[in-house]
């Protein structure tokens, strides 16, 4: 947790809880001016998100949903840069919010659904303000020193699509149990995940398909187009349906600033979070939610 991304929380107030990784955090959802400061390749200048942070905590979309939607609400933006929903999701218990709150909403924004988390053996190797305590391991031959052994091992050894689908649903239902507990609202959606949707889902639990059920599908918010945030949001630019998702980060990858709402690292600008942020509240606000 950033102390700049979050709102100093007192009894009675209103929440939004933000959880998810640099998608949430606000990595890229920076000004024109930042972008043109940055050494060459933009789409790499900042890839840790250690850089810029003030203007991550003041851009991002659940930022942008309380300025523009809701200013009766607070902001807690748990956005860990890199996590994988694991850690998104025990980021509620690692920052516990005060007693007698008031109308309380938890929103998800799941990442990478291959991506396992772990805690680092110590606080000493998190970053800034104890931020990045997690170690997130990835099913892929990767170059990232000694943890790249375990990347190459978890593939081998452990990961499956089907384990992929059956760990989203325990941390789905994990959030959801942790927010009924504290009678907190929950949704959820997928922020670039194109195997987030319940079909697919489905799909990828093969012979454990009846473990659909462990969680409440209606607390998913589809996006309005394609399978995820990021389909949407690109959508805007005519990119969807004409680029694969692969074919699409490698053309933003090239640029030196954002498009109108996608920056070279692949995230939402801050136009895309506005966007974001706008479609959440018409989804937060018809389900009754807020």
């Amino acid at each position: 947790m950033y102390k700049s991304h979050c709102d100093i929380i007192n009894p009675g107030d209103n929440v939004i809880i933000g959880l998810g990784d640099s998608f949430t955090q606000g990595i890229g959802a920076y000004s024109l001016e930042t972008w043109k400061s940055m050494t060459p390749p933009a789409s790499l200048y900042n890839i840790a998100g250690q850089f810029f942070v003030e203007e991550q905590g003041k851009n991002n979309w659940i930022v942008q949903l309380r300025n523009n939607h809701l200013p009766d609400y607070k902001v807690f933006n748990l956005g860990v840069n890199g996590a994988g929903n694991r850690a998104a999701v025990k980021e509620l218990y690692l920052n516990p919010l005060p007693a007698n709150l008031g109308n309380v909403v938890v929103i998800l924004m799941a990442t990478g659904i291959e991506r396992f988390d772990f805690l680092k053996q110590s606080d000493a190797t998190a970053g800034p303000e104890g931020h990045q305590k997690w170690q997130t391991i990835f099913p892929a031959a990767t170059n990232r020193g000694s943890i790249s052994a375990i990347d190459t091992e978890y593939l081998k050894q452990i990961w499956t699509q089907r384990n992929d689908a059956l760990e989203f649903l325990f941390n789905v239902a994990d959030a959801h149990s942790f927010c009924k507990a504290n009678n907190y609202k929950f949704v959820f959606a997928s922020a670039f995940d194109q195997f987030i949707n319940k079909e697919q889902i489905l799909i990828n639990l093969e012979d454990r398909s009846q473990y659909h059920t462990m969680i409440d599908w209606d607390a998913y918010i589809p996006p309005a187009s394609g399978k995820t945030f990021m389909d949407m949001v690109r959508n805007l630019e005519g990119l969807t349906n004409r680029l694969t998702q692969t074919d699409a980060h490698a053309y933003y990858q090239k640029l030196d600033v954002p498009s109108k709402y996608v920056t070279p690292c692949f995230h939402w600008s801050v136009e895309g979070c506005k966007v974001v942020a706008g479609y959440m509240f018409d989804e937060l606000t018809k389900r009754n939610i807020i």
